[in-house]
């Protein structure tokens, strides 16, 4: 019996490492820096380990008891925190979690040792906008969650130095919040104010207590503030399509719905399509917005765009679209085709070139190496669209191929 290639130590070690590496990867999603805090009455809880506490990621113990890795802020207190390395934007869902230490009473979770605090979001820490939130007093008893709706200090916390991820509302517990119910497609700035008993007169009733113990927070969908990911390259190749390179590797899994790309404002329509090439690239196929002759429009992509490192694109991107240099090009035929393809190539250069053939979810189904001008090949991929990149030095060429067998 032949030896195999790892034992069961080496295993154990090689999780261990990934474990590790994964653990540290969530602690650069918390907050870096403290810009200010202003205490309340009855605040003080958690000053001596002030500001490391209330950095990184959550403490958290469960709905059974509340963290003690926590900075008490006192009645009416507030702090404001700032994420430096990394840039929140707006994805899918809730951006940003905050987690304070709320725990069962009597194992009820109907029943919550509360201290609620309001939530204000800023991109440029001047100006702050408050996350909507709603209060029920009809709802009982006083520590039911369901009585206070997208304010912090709410539900208890799972999540223990990175362990469930806190980016998981599903596991993680917290609170969690969206940037684009504020209208806000970026922001690097936090103020959590304790809504504590000189707030409640407002008509709150029966409040719970004062004193908003701060675990951590962070961010749920960011991008690199120093290597954001970007466009790199927009360029029409025809008519109809254009080619758009990004600065790191894009995830096969994500959607690009047409909505986040536009064309000097314009949405790209439902005859459009957006097809990955490979893994950094993306053509745009425009059936029903074809690019006109002499124009070279502005390319904007928005919303959520992921990488394999879980970066999100900088919202609201723009890109000059260029026109390409047809240096290098290449055509297929008969197009469509039923088995066999011919590929006519023209180069400015003469020598080696490659072409790679992509499917629809942009996985490389063939290679062709050569420096003909005229090459054949005959498929053994399934019916269905396929791209074809021509690739010499640093100059690409396309075509589309469509296979009816």
């Amino acid at each position: 019996m032949s030896k195999p290639l790892l034992d069961f130590e080496q295993i154990k070690i090689l999780f261990i490492i990934m474990l590790v590496l994964s653990m540290a990867h969530c602690l650069e999603i918390g907050a870096d820096s403290v810009v200010s805090v202003d205490y309340g009455v009855n605040a003080g809880y958690g000053q001596s380990n002030f500001p490391q506490i209330v950095l990184g990621v959550p403490m958290g113990a469960g709905g059974g008891q509340g963290s003690l890795d926590v900075l008490s802020l006192g009645d009416a207190g507030e702090i404001i925190l700032m994420f430096e390395d990394e840039i929140m934007v707006d994805g899918p869902g809730p951006d940003l979690a905050v987690f304070e230490n709320p725990f069962f009473i009597g194992g009820d979770s109907n029943n919550i040792f509360l201290e609620v605090g309001f939530v204000e979001i800023s991109a440029d820490g001047n100006s702050f906008i408050p996350c909507p939130y709603t209060f029920d007093s009809t709802i009982q008893p006083v520590g039911n969650p369901a009585r206070y709706q997208r304010l912090a200090g709410v539900w208890p916390v799972n999540s223990n130095n990175g362990i469930p991820d806190p980016r998981n509302p599903d596991s993680s517990g917290g609170d969690f919040f969206d940037l684009a119910e504020i209208g806000l497609e970026n922001a690097r700035f936090v103020r959590i104010i304790d809504a504590g008993d000189s707030i409640y007169d407002g008509g709150w009733s029966s409040p719970p207590s004062a004193g908003f113990d701060l675990d951590a927070i962070v961010a749920i969908h960011w991008t690199d503030a120093n290597n954001p990911f970007i466009i790199t390259n927009a360029k029409a190749v025809s008519d109809t399509e254009v080619v758009v390179s990004f600065s790191k590797t894009l995830a096969f899994n994500a959607s690009f719905p047409l909505e986040y790309f536009k064309l000097d404002g314009v949405p790209l329509l439902s005859g459009d399509t957006i097809l990955i090439s490979d893994t950094t690239t993306l053509i745009l196929v425009l059936r029903q917005t074809p690019l006109l002759e002499n124009t070279m429009p502005i390319l904007t992509v928005s919303q959520y765009i992921e990488s394999q490192t879980g970066e999100n694109l900088l919202n609201h991107y723009n890109k000059m679209i260029k026109k390409g240099s047809g240096q290098n090009s290449i055509m297929a035929y008969p197009n469509p085709a039923c088995s066999r393809v011919m590929f006519s190539i023209i180069l400015q250069d003469t020598g080696t070139y490659t072409i790679d053939i992509f499917n629809i979810a942009g996985q490389k189904v063939h290679t062709i190496n050569s420096s003909s001008l005229q090459i054949s090949w005959e498929p053994e991929v399934g019916a269905g669209c396929y791209f074809c990149r021509l690739k010499k030095g640093e100059e690409n060429a396309f075509c589309k191929i469509v296979l009816l067998k």
